[in-house]
């Protein structure tokens, strides 16, 4: 009734009930004692006004105070949901975050984030690396097995590429099949063997579709740097080399503007 609760309704009217007999009982107890009888509109008057006193005043307070304890517990189970909500939109930015820098494809870096990577790694004093390695006649896959195993083919070199760097080197997928390894503190001799182990790796692959092996092999261009360098020039210095490993045959290396190792596919 009005918005007031059971609840409330039942401890006004207790209260009230309280109140009545508090009334009468001090009524009952002094008339007497100043000389006068507990009866007639003297004793009707001790019961009626609690009733039209603490019965409404009484329901007010306890259903004010039923209100605030609902808000209370509405603000609270509202900032439970706004702190779930706060801790899923962190889990969805940091999400976000990494898809933006990584490539859905392969799962390397992405063109930006890579090179973002390689100009804060180009001032480290030691000595690195820089591999481009590149699928050796892609279009043909695409074209005699389909770009669905293109892609499968992708993923495979993105995945013997993370198998083969160190936990210290990066690398990424800089366009549509040419991936970038940058590692670090690597001289040439060492270069080279990581070099050789990817393209050894990708070359001994087993991608197979419609029961037929996909030929597959990359030619990868590298360069060294003692210490500082220019990413852009390491890189360019890098690219020209692995046009120089593809113009000599393709499914092999060439370093620091020398031919590295061959094998016949």
């Amino acid at each position: 009734m009005f918005g007031i609760s059971r609840k409330t309704a039942t401890k006004a009217a207790i209260v009230t009930a309280l109140s009545v007999a508090a009334s009468v009982s001090i009524v009952l107890l002094l008339v007497p004692l100043l000389g006068g009888h507990p009866d007639g509109p003297g004793f009707w008057m001790s019961v009626l006004c609690p009733l039209v006193i603490a019965a409404p005043a009484s329901a007010w307070q306890f259903h004010q105070k039923e209100t605030i304890e609902r808000q209370r517990d509405e603000i609270a189970r509202m900032h439970v949901e706004l702190e779930d909500m706060h801790a899923e939109l962190s889990v969805l930015h940091a999400d976000l975050k990494q898809r933006s820098r990584i490539d859905s494809l392969t799962g390397g870096l992405n063109r930006e984030t890579f090179f973002a990577a390689l100009d804060s790694a180009a001032f480290g004093p030691q000595p690195s690396a820089l591999l481009i390695a590149d699928a050796d006649h892609f279009k043909k896959i695409n074209d005699t097995f389909g770009h669905l195993v293109g892609d499968d083919a992708l993923r495979m070199i993105g995945r013997t590429i993370a198998a083969t760097v160190g936990p210290r080197d990066f690398w990424g997928r800089i366009g549509g099949e040419e991936f970038v390894l940058f590692l670090e503190g690597a001289d040439r001799v060492k270069a080279l063997a990581i070099a050789e182990a990817l393209r050894r790796a990708v070359a001994g692959s087993e991608l197979v579709a419609e029961g037929m092996r996909v030929p597959l092999s990359v030619s990868i261009g590298g360069r060294c740097a003692k210490g500082v360098f220019d990413p852009t020039a390491l890189f360019r210095q890098a690219d020209e080399d692995l046009y120089r490993a593809k113009r000599a045959g393709r499914n092999r290396i060439v370093m620091d503007g020398e031919e590295a190792g061959t094998v016949v596919a």
